[in-house]
């Protein structure tokens, strides 16, 4: 247990630090997406930065974090607390509207944003491969995508570890890496948060699959950090939506998992930096070696010369390489 609350307070405040180091490389560079004053109606989407071109390019941001010019950039009307969050779509342009598409939803990590994963490396891969990425709001900063790391245990899911410690608040990134407000503030309470967290990336994930042709059999999940811990709990909640599932550095704490556990049976990719001092590589390897004796199809890659946030882009070509070898 203490072991637990150590290492969860050290993933959180080191990846703050990282977001602040960020935020101050991120001065003076344009801030893409900002939300309109006006609410829209529940799950109506809005367009707040079209894509500024159909080449690479890292001219916008949101919050510290560079998003690809060829991403588009939104908001939606989310019900449960009647605030507009952001969210981000590429679209590839094999993408058609008479053939099935796969679709890419990726959960940032803590003190990230809907724009994390929407960088050059990964939109060259889903450009190279057909697909639609997706990135999350997941609430708030602080959002882990369900996964209760603190406060009152699950409910639903994997079981947990009750005695993880308390939560720590999801108040303190609310501006995301860059300092300006991003996503939801209405709720603080961090058990609250955790579950809106879940709500909005599967509200995302509906919004797009009713917009686009998307292939069902076809639909990947992806998670770097407190998201990758988010993709497990989330891969393991909705295994039946997701054709394979690829935790980026996980997060993952408390997780007690079981050989009757729902996502023994979509494969999983686990990647890893080799240099990452946040989130351990023995802890990964320990995680994919305790599934792999418990029957579940799990890989991992040891990335060389990667920490914690390089992993991000470094992992791209082969996540991606990863699922396209896997449908449901």
């Amino acid at each position: 247990m203490r072991f637990e609350r150590t290492a969860i307070a050290f993933l959180l405040f080191s990846c703050l630090q990282a977001g602040r180091l960020s935020a101050q490389t991120a001065l003076g560079a344009a801030t893409a997406g900002t939300p309109t004053e006006q609410r829209l109606a529940p799950g109506v989407s809005r367009v707040t930065s079209a894509p500024l071109s159909k080449t690479a390019g890292q001219s916008r941001r949101t919050g510290g974090d560079p998003v690809d010019d060829r991403v588009e950039l939104r908001e939606y009307g989310f019900k449960d607390t009647g605030e507009n969050l952001p969210y981000a779509v590429f679209v590839s342009s094999k993408v058609t509207r008479d053939k099935k598409a796969p679709l890419v939803l990726a959960l940032h990590g803590f003190s990230g944003n809907h724009g994390t994963f929407m960088r050059t490396a990964a939109v060259d891969a889903a450009e190279e491969g057909g697909y639609i990425l997706v990135g999350a709001m997941g609430y708030s900063p602080g959002g882990s995508f369900g996964m209760p790391f603190g406060g009152r245990g699950a409910t639903q899911g994997p079981a947990r570890a009750s005695a993880a410690g308390p939560a720590p608040s999801p108040a303190a990134p609310r501006g995301g890496r860059g300092g300006a407000p991003i996503g939801g503030t209405a709720v603080t309470d961090a058990a609250m948060v955790a579950e809106l967290s879940e709500r909005d990336a599967l509200y995302v994930l509906d919004i797009v699959r009713k917009e686009f042709n998307v292939d069902d059999r076809r639909i990947y999940l992806m998670g770097h950090s407190l998201g990758g811990g988010g993709a497990l709990h989330m891969g393991e909640k909705y295994a039946d939506t997701w054709a394979a599932v690829a935790p980026l550095a996980p997060a993952a704490f408390g997780f007690q998992w079981t050989a009757a556990s729902k996502l023994k049976n979509v494969p999983l990719l686990i990647m890893q930096g080799e240099d990452d001092t946040t989130v351990r590589p023995a802890s990964s390897q320990a995680l994919a070696d305790q599934l792999k004796t418990l029957g579940f199809q799990c890989e991992i890659k040891m990335m060389p010369g990667l920490d914690h946030g390089t992993i991000i882009a470094g992992a791209m070509p082969d996540v991606f390489k990863f699922f396209s070898k896997h449908t449901k």
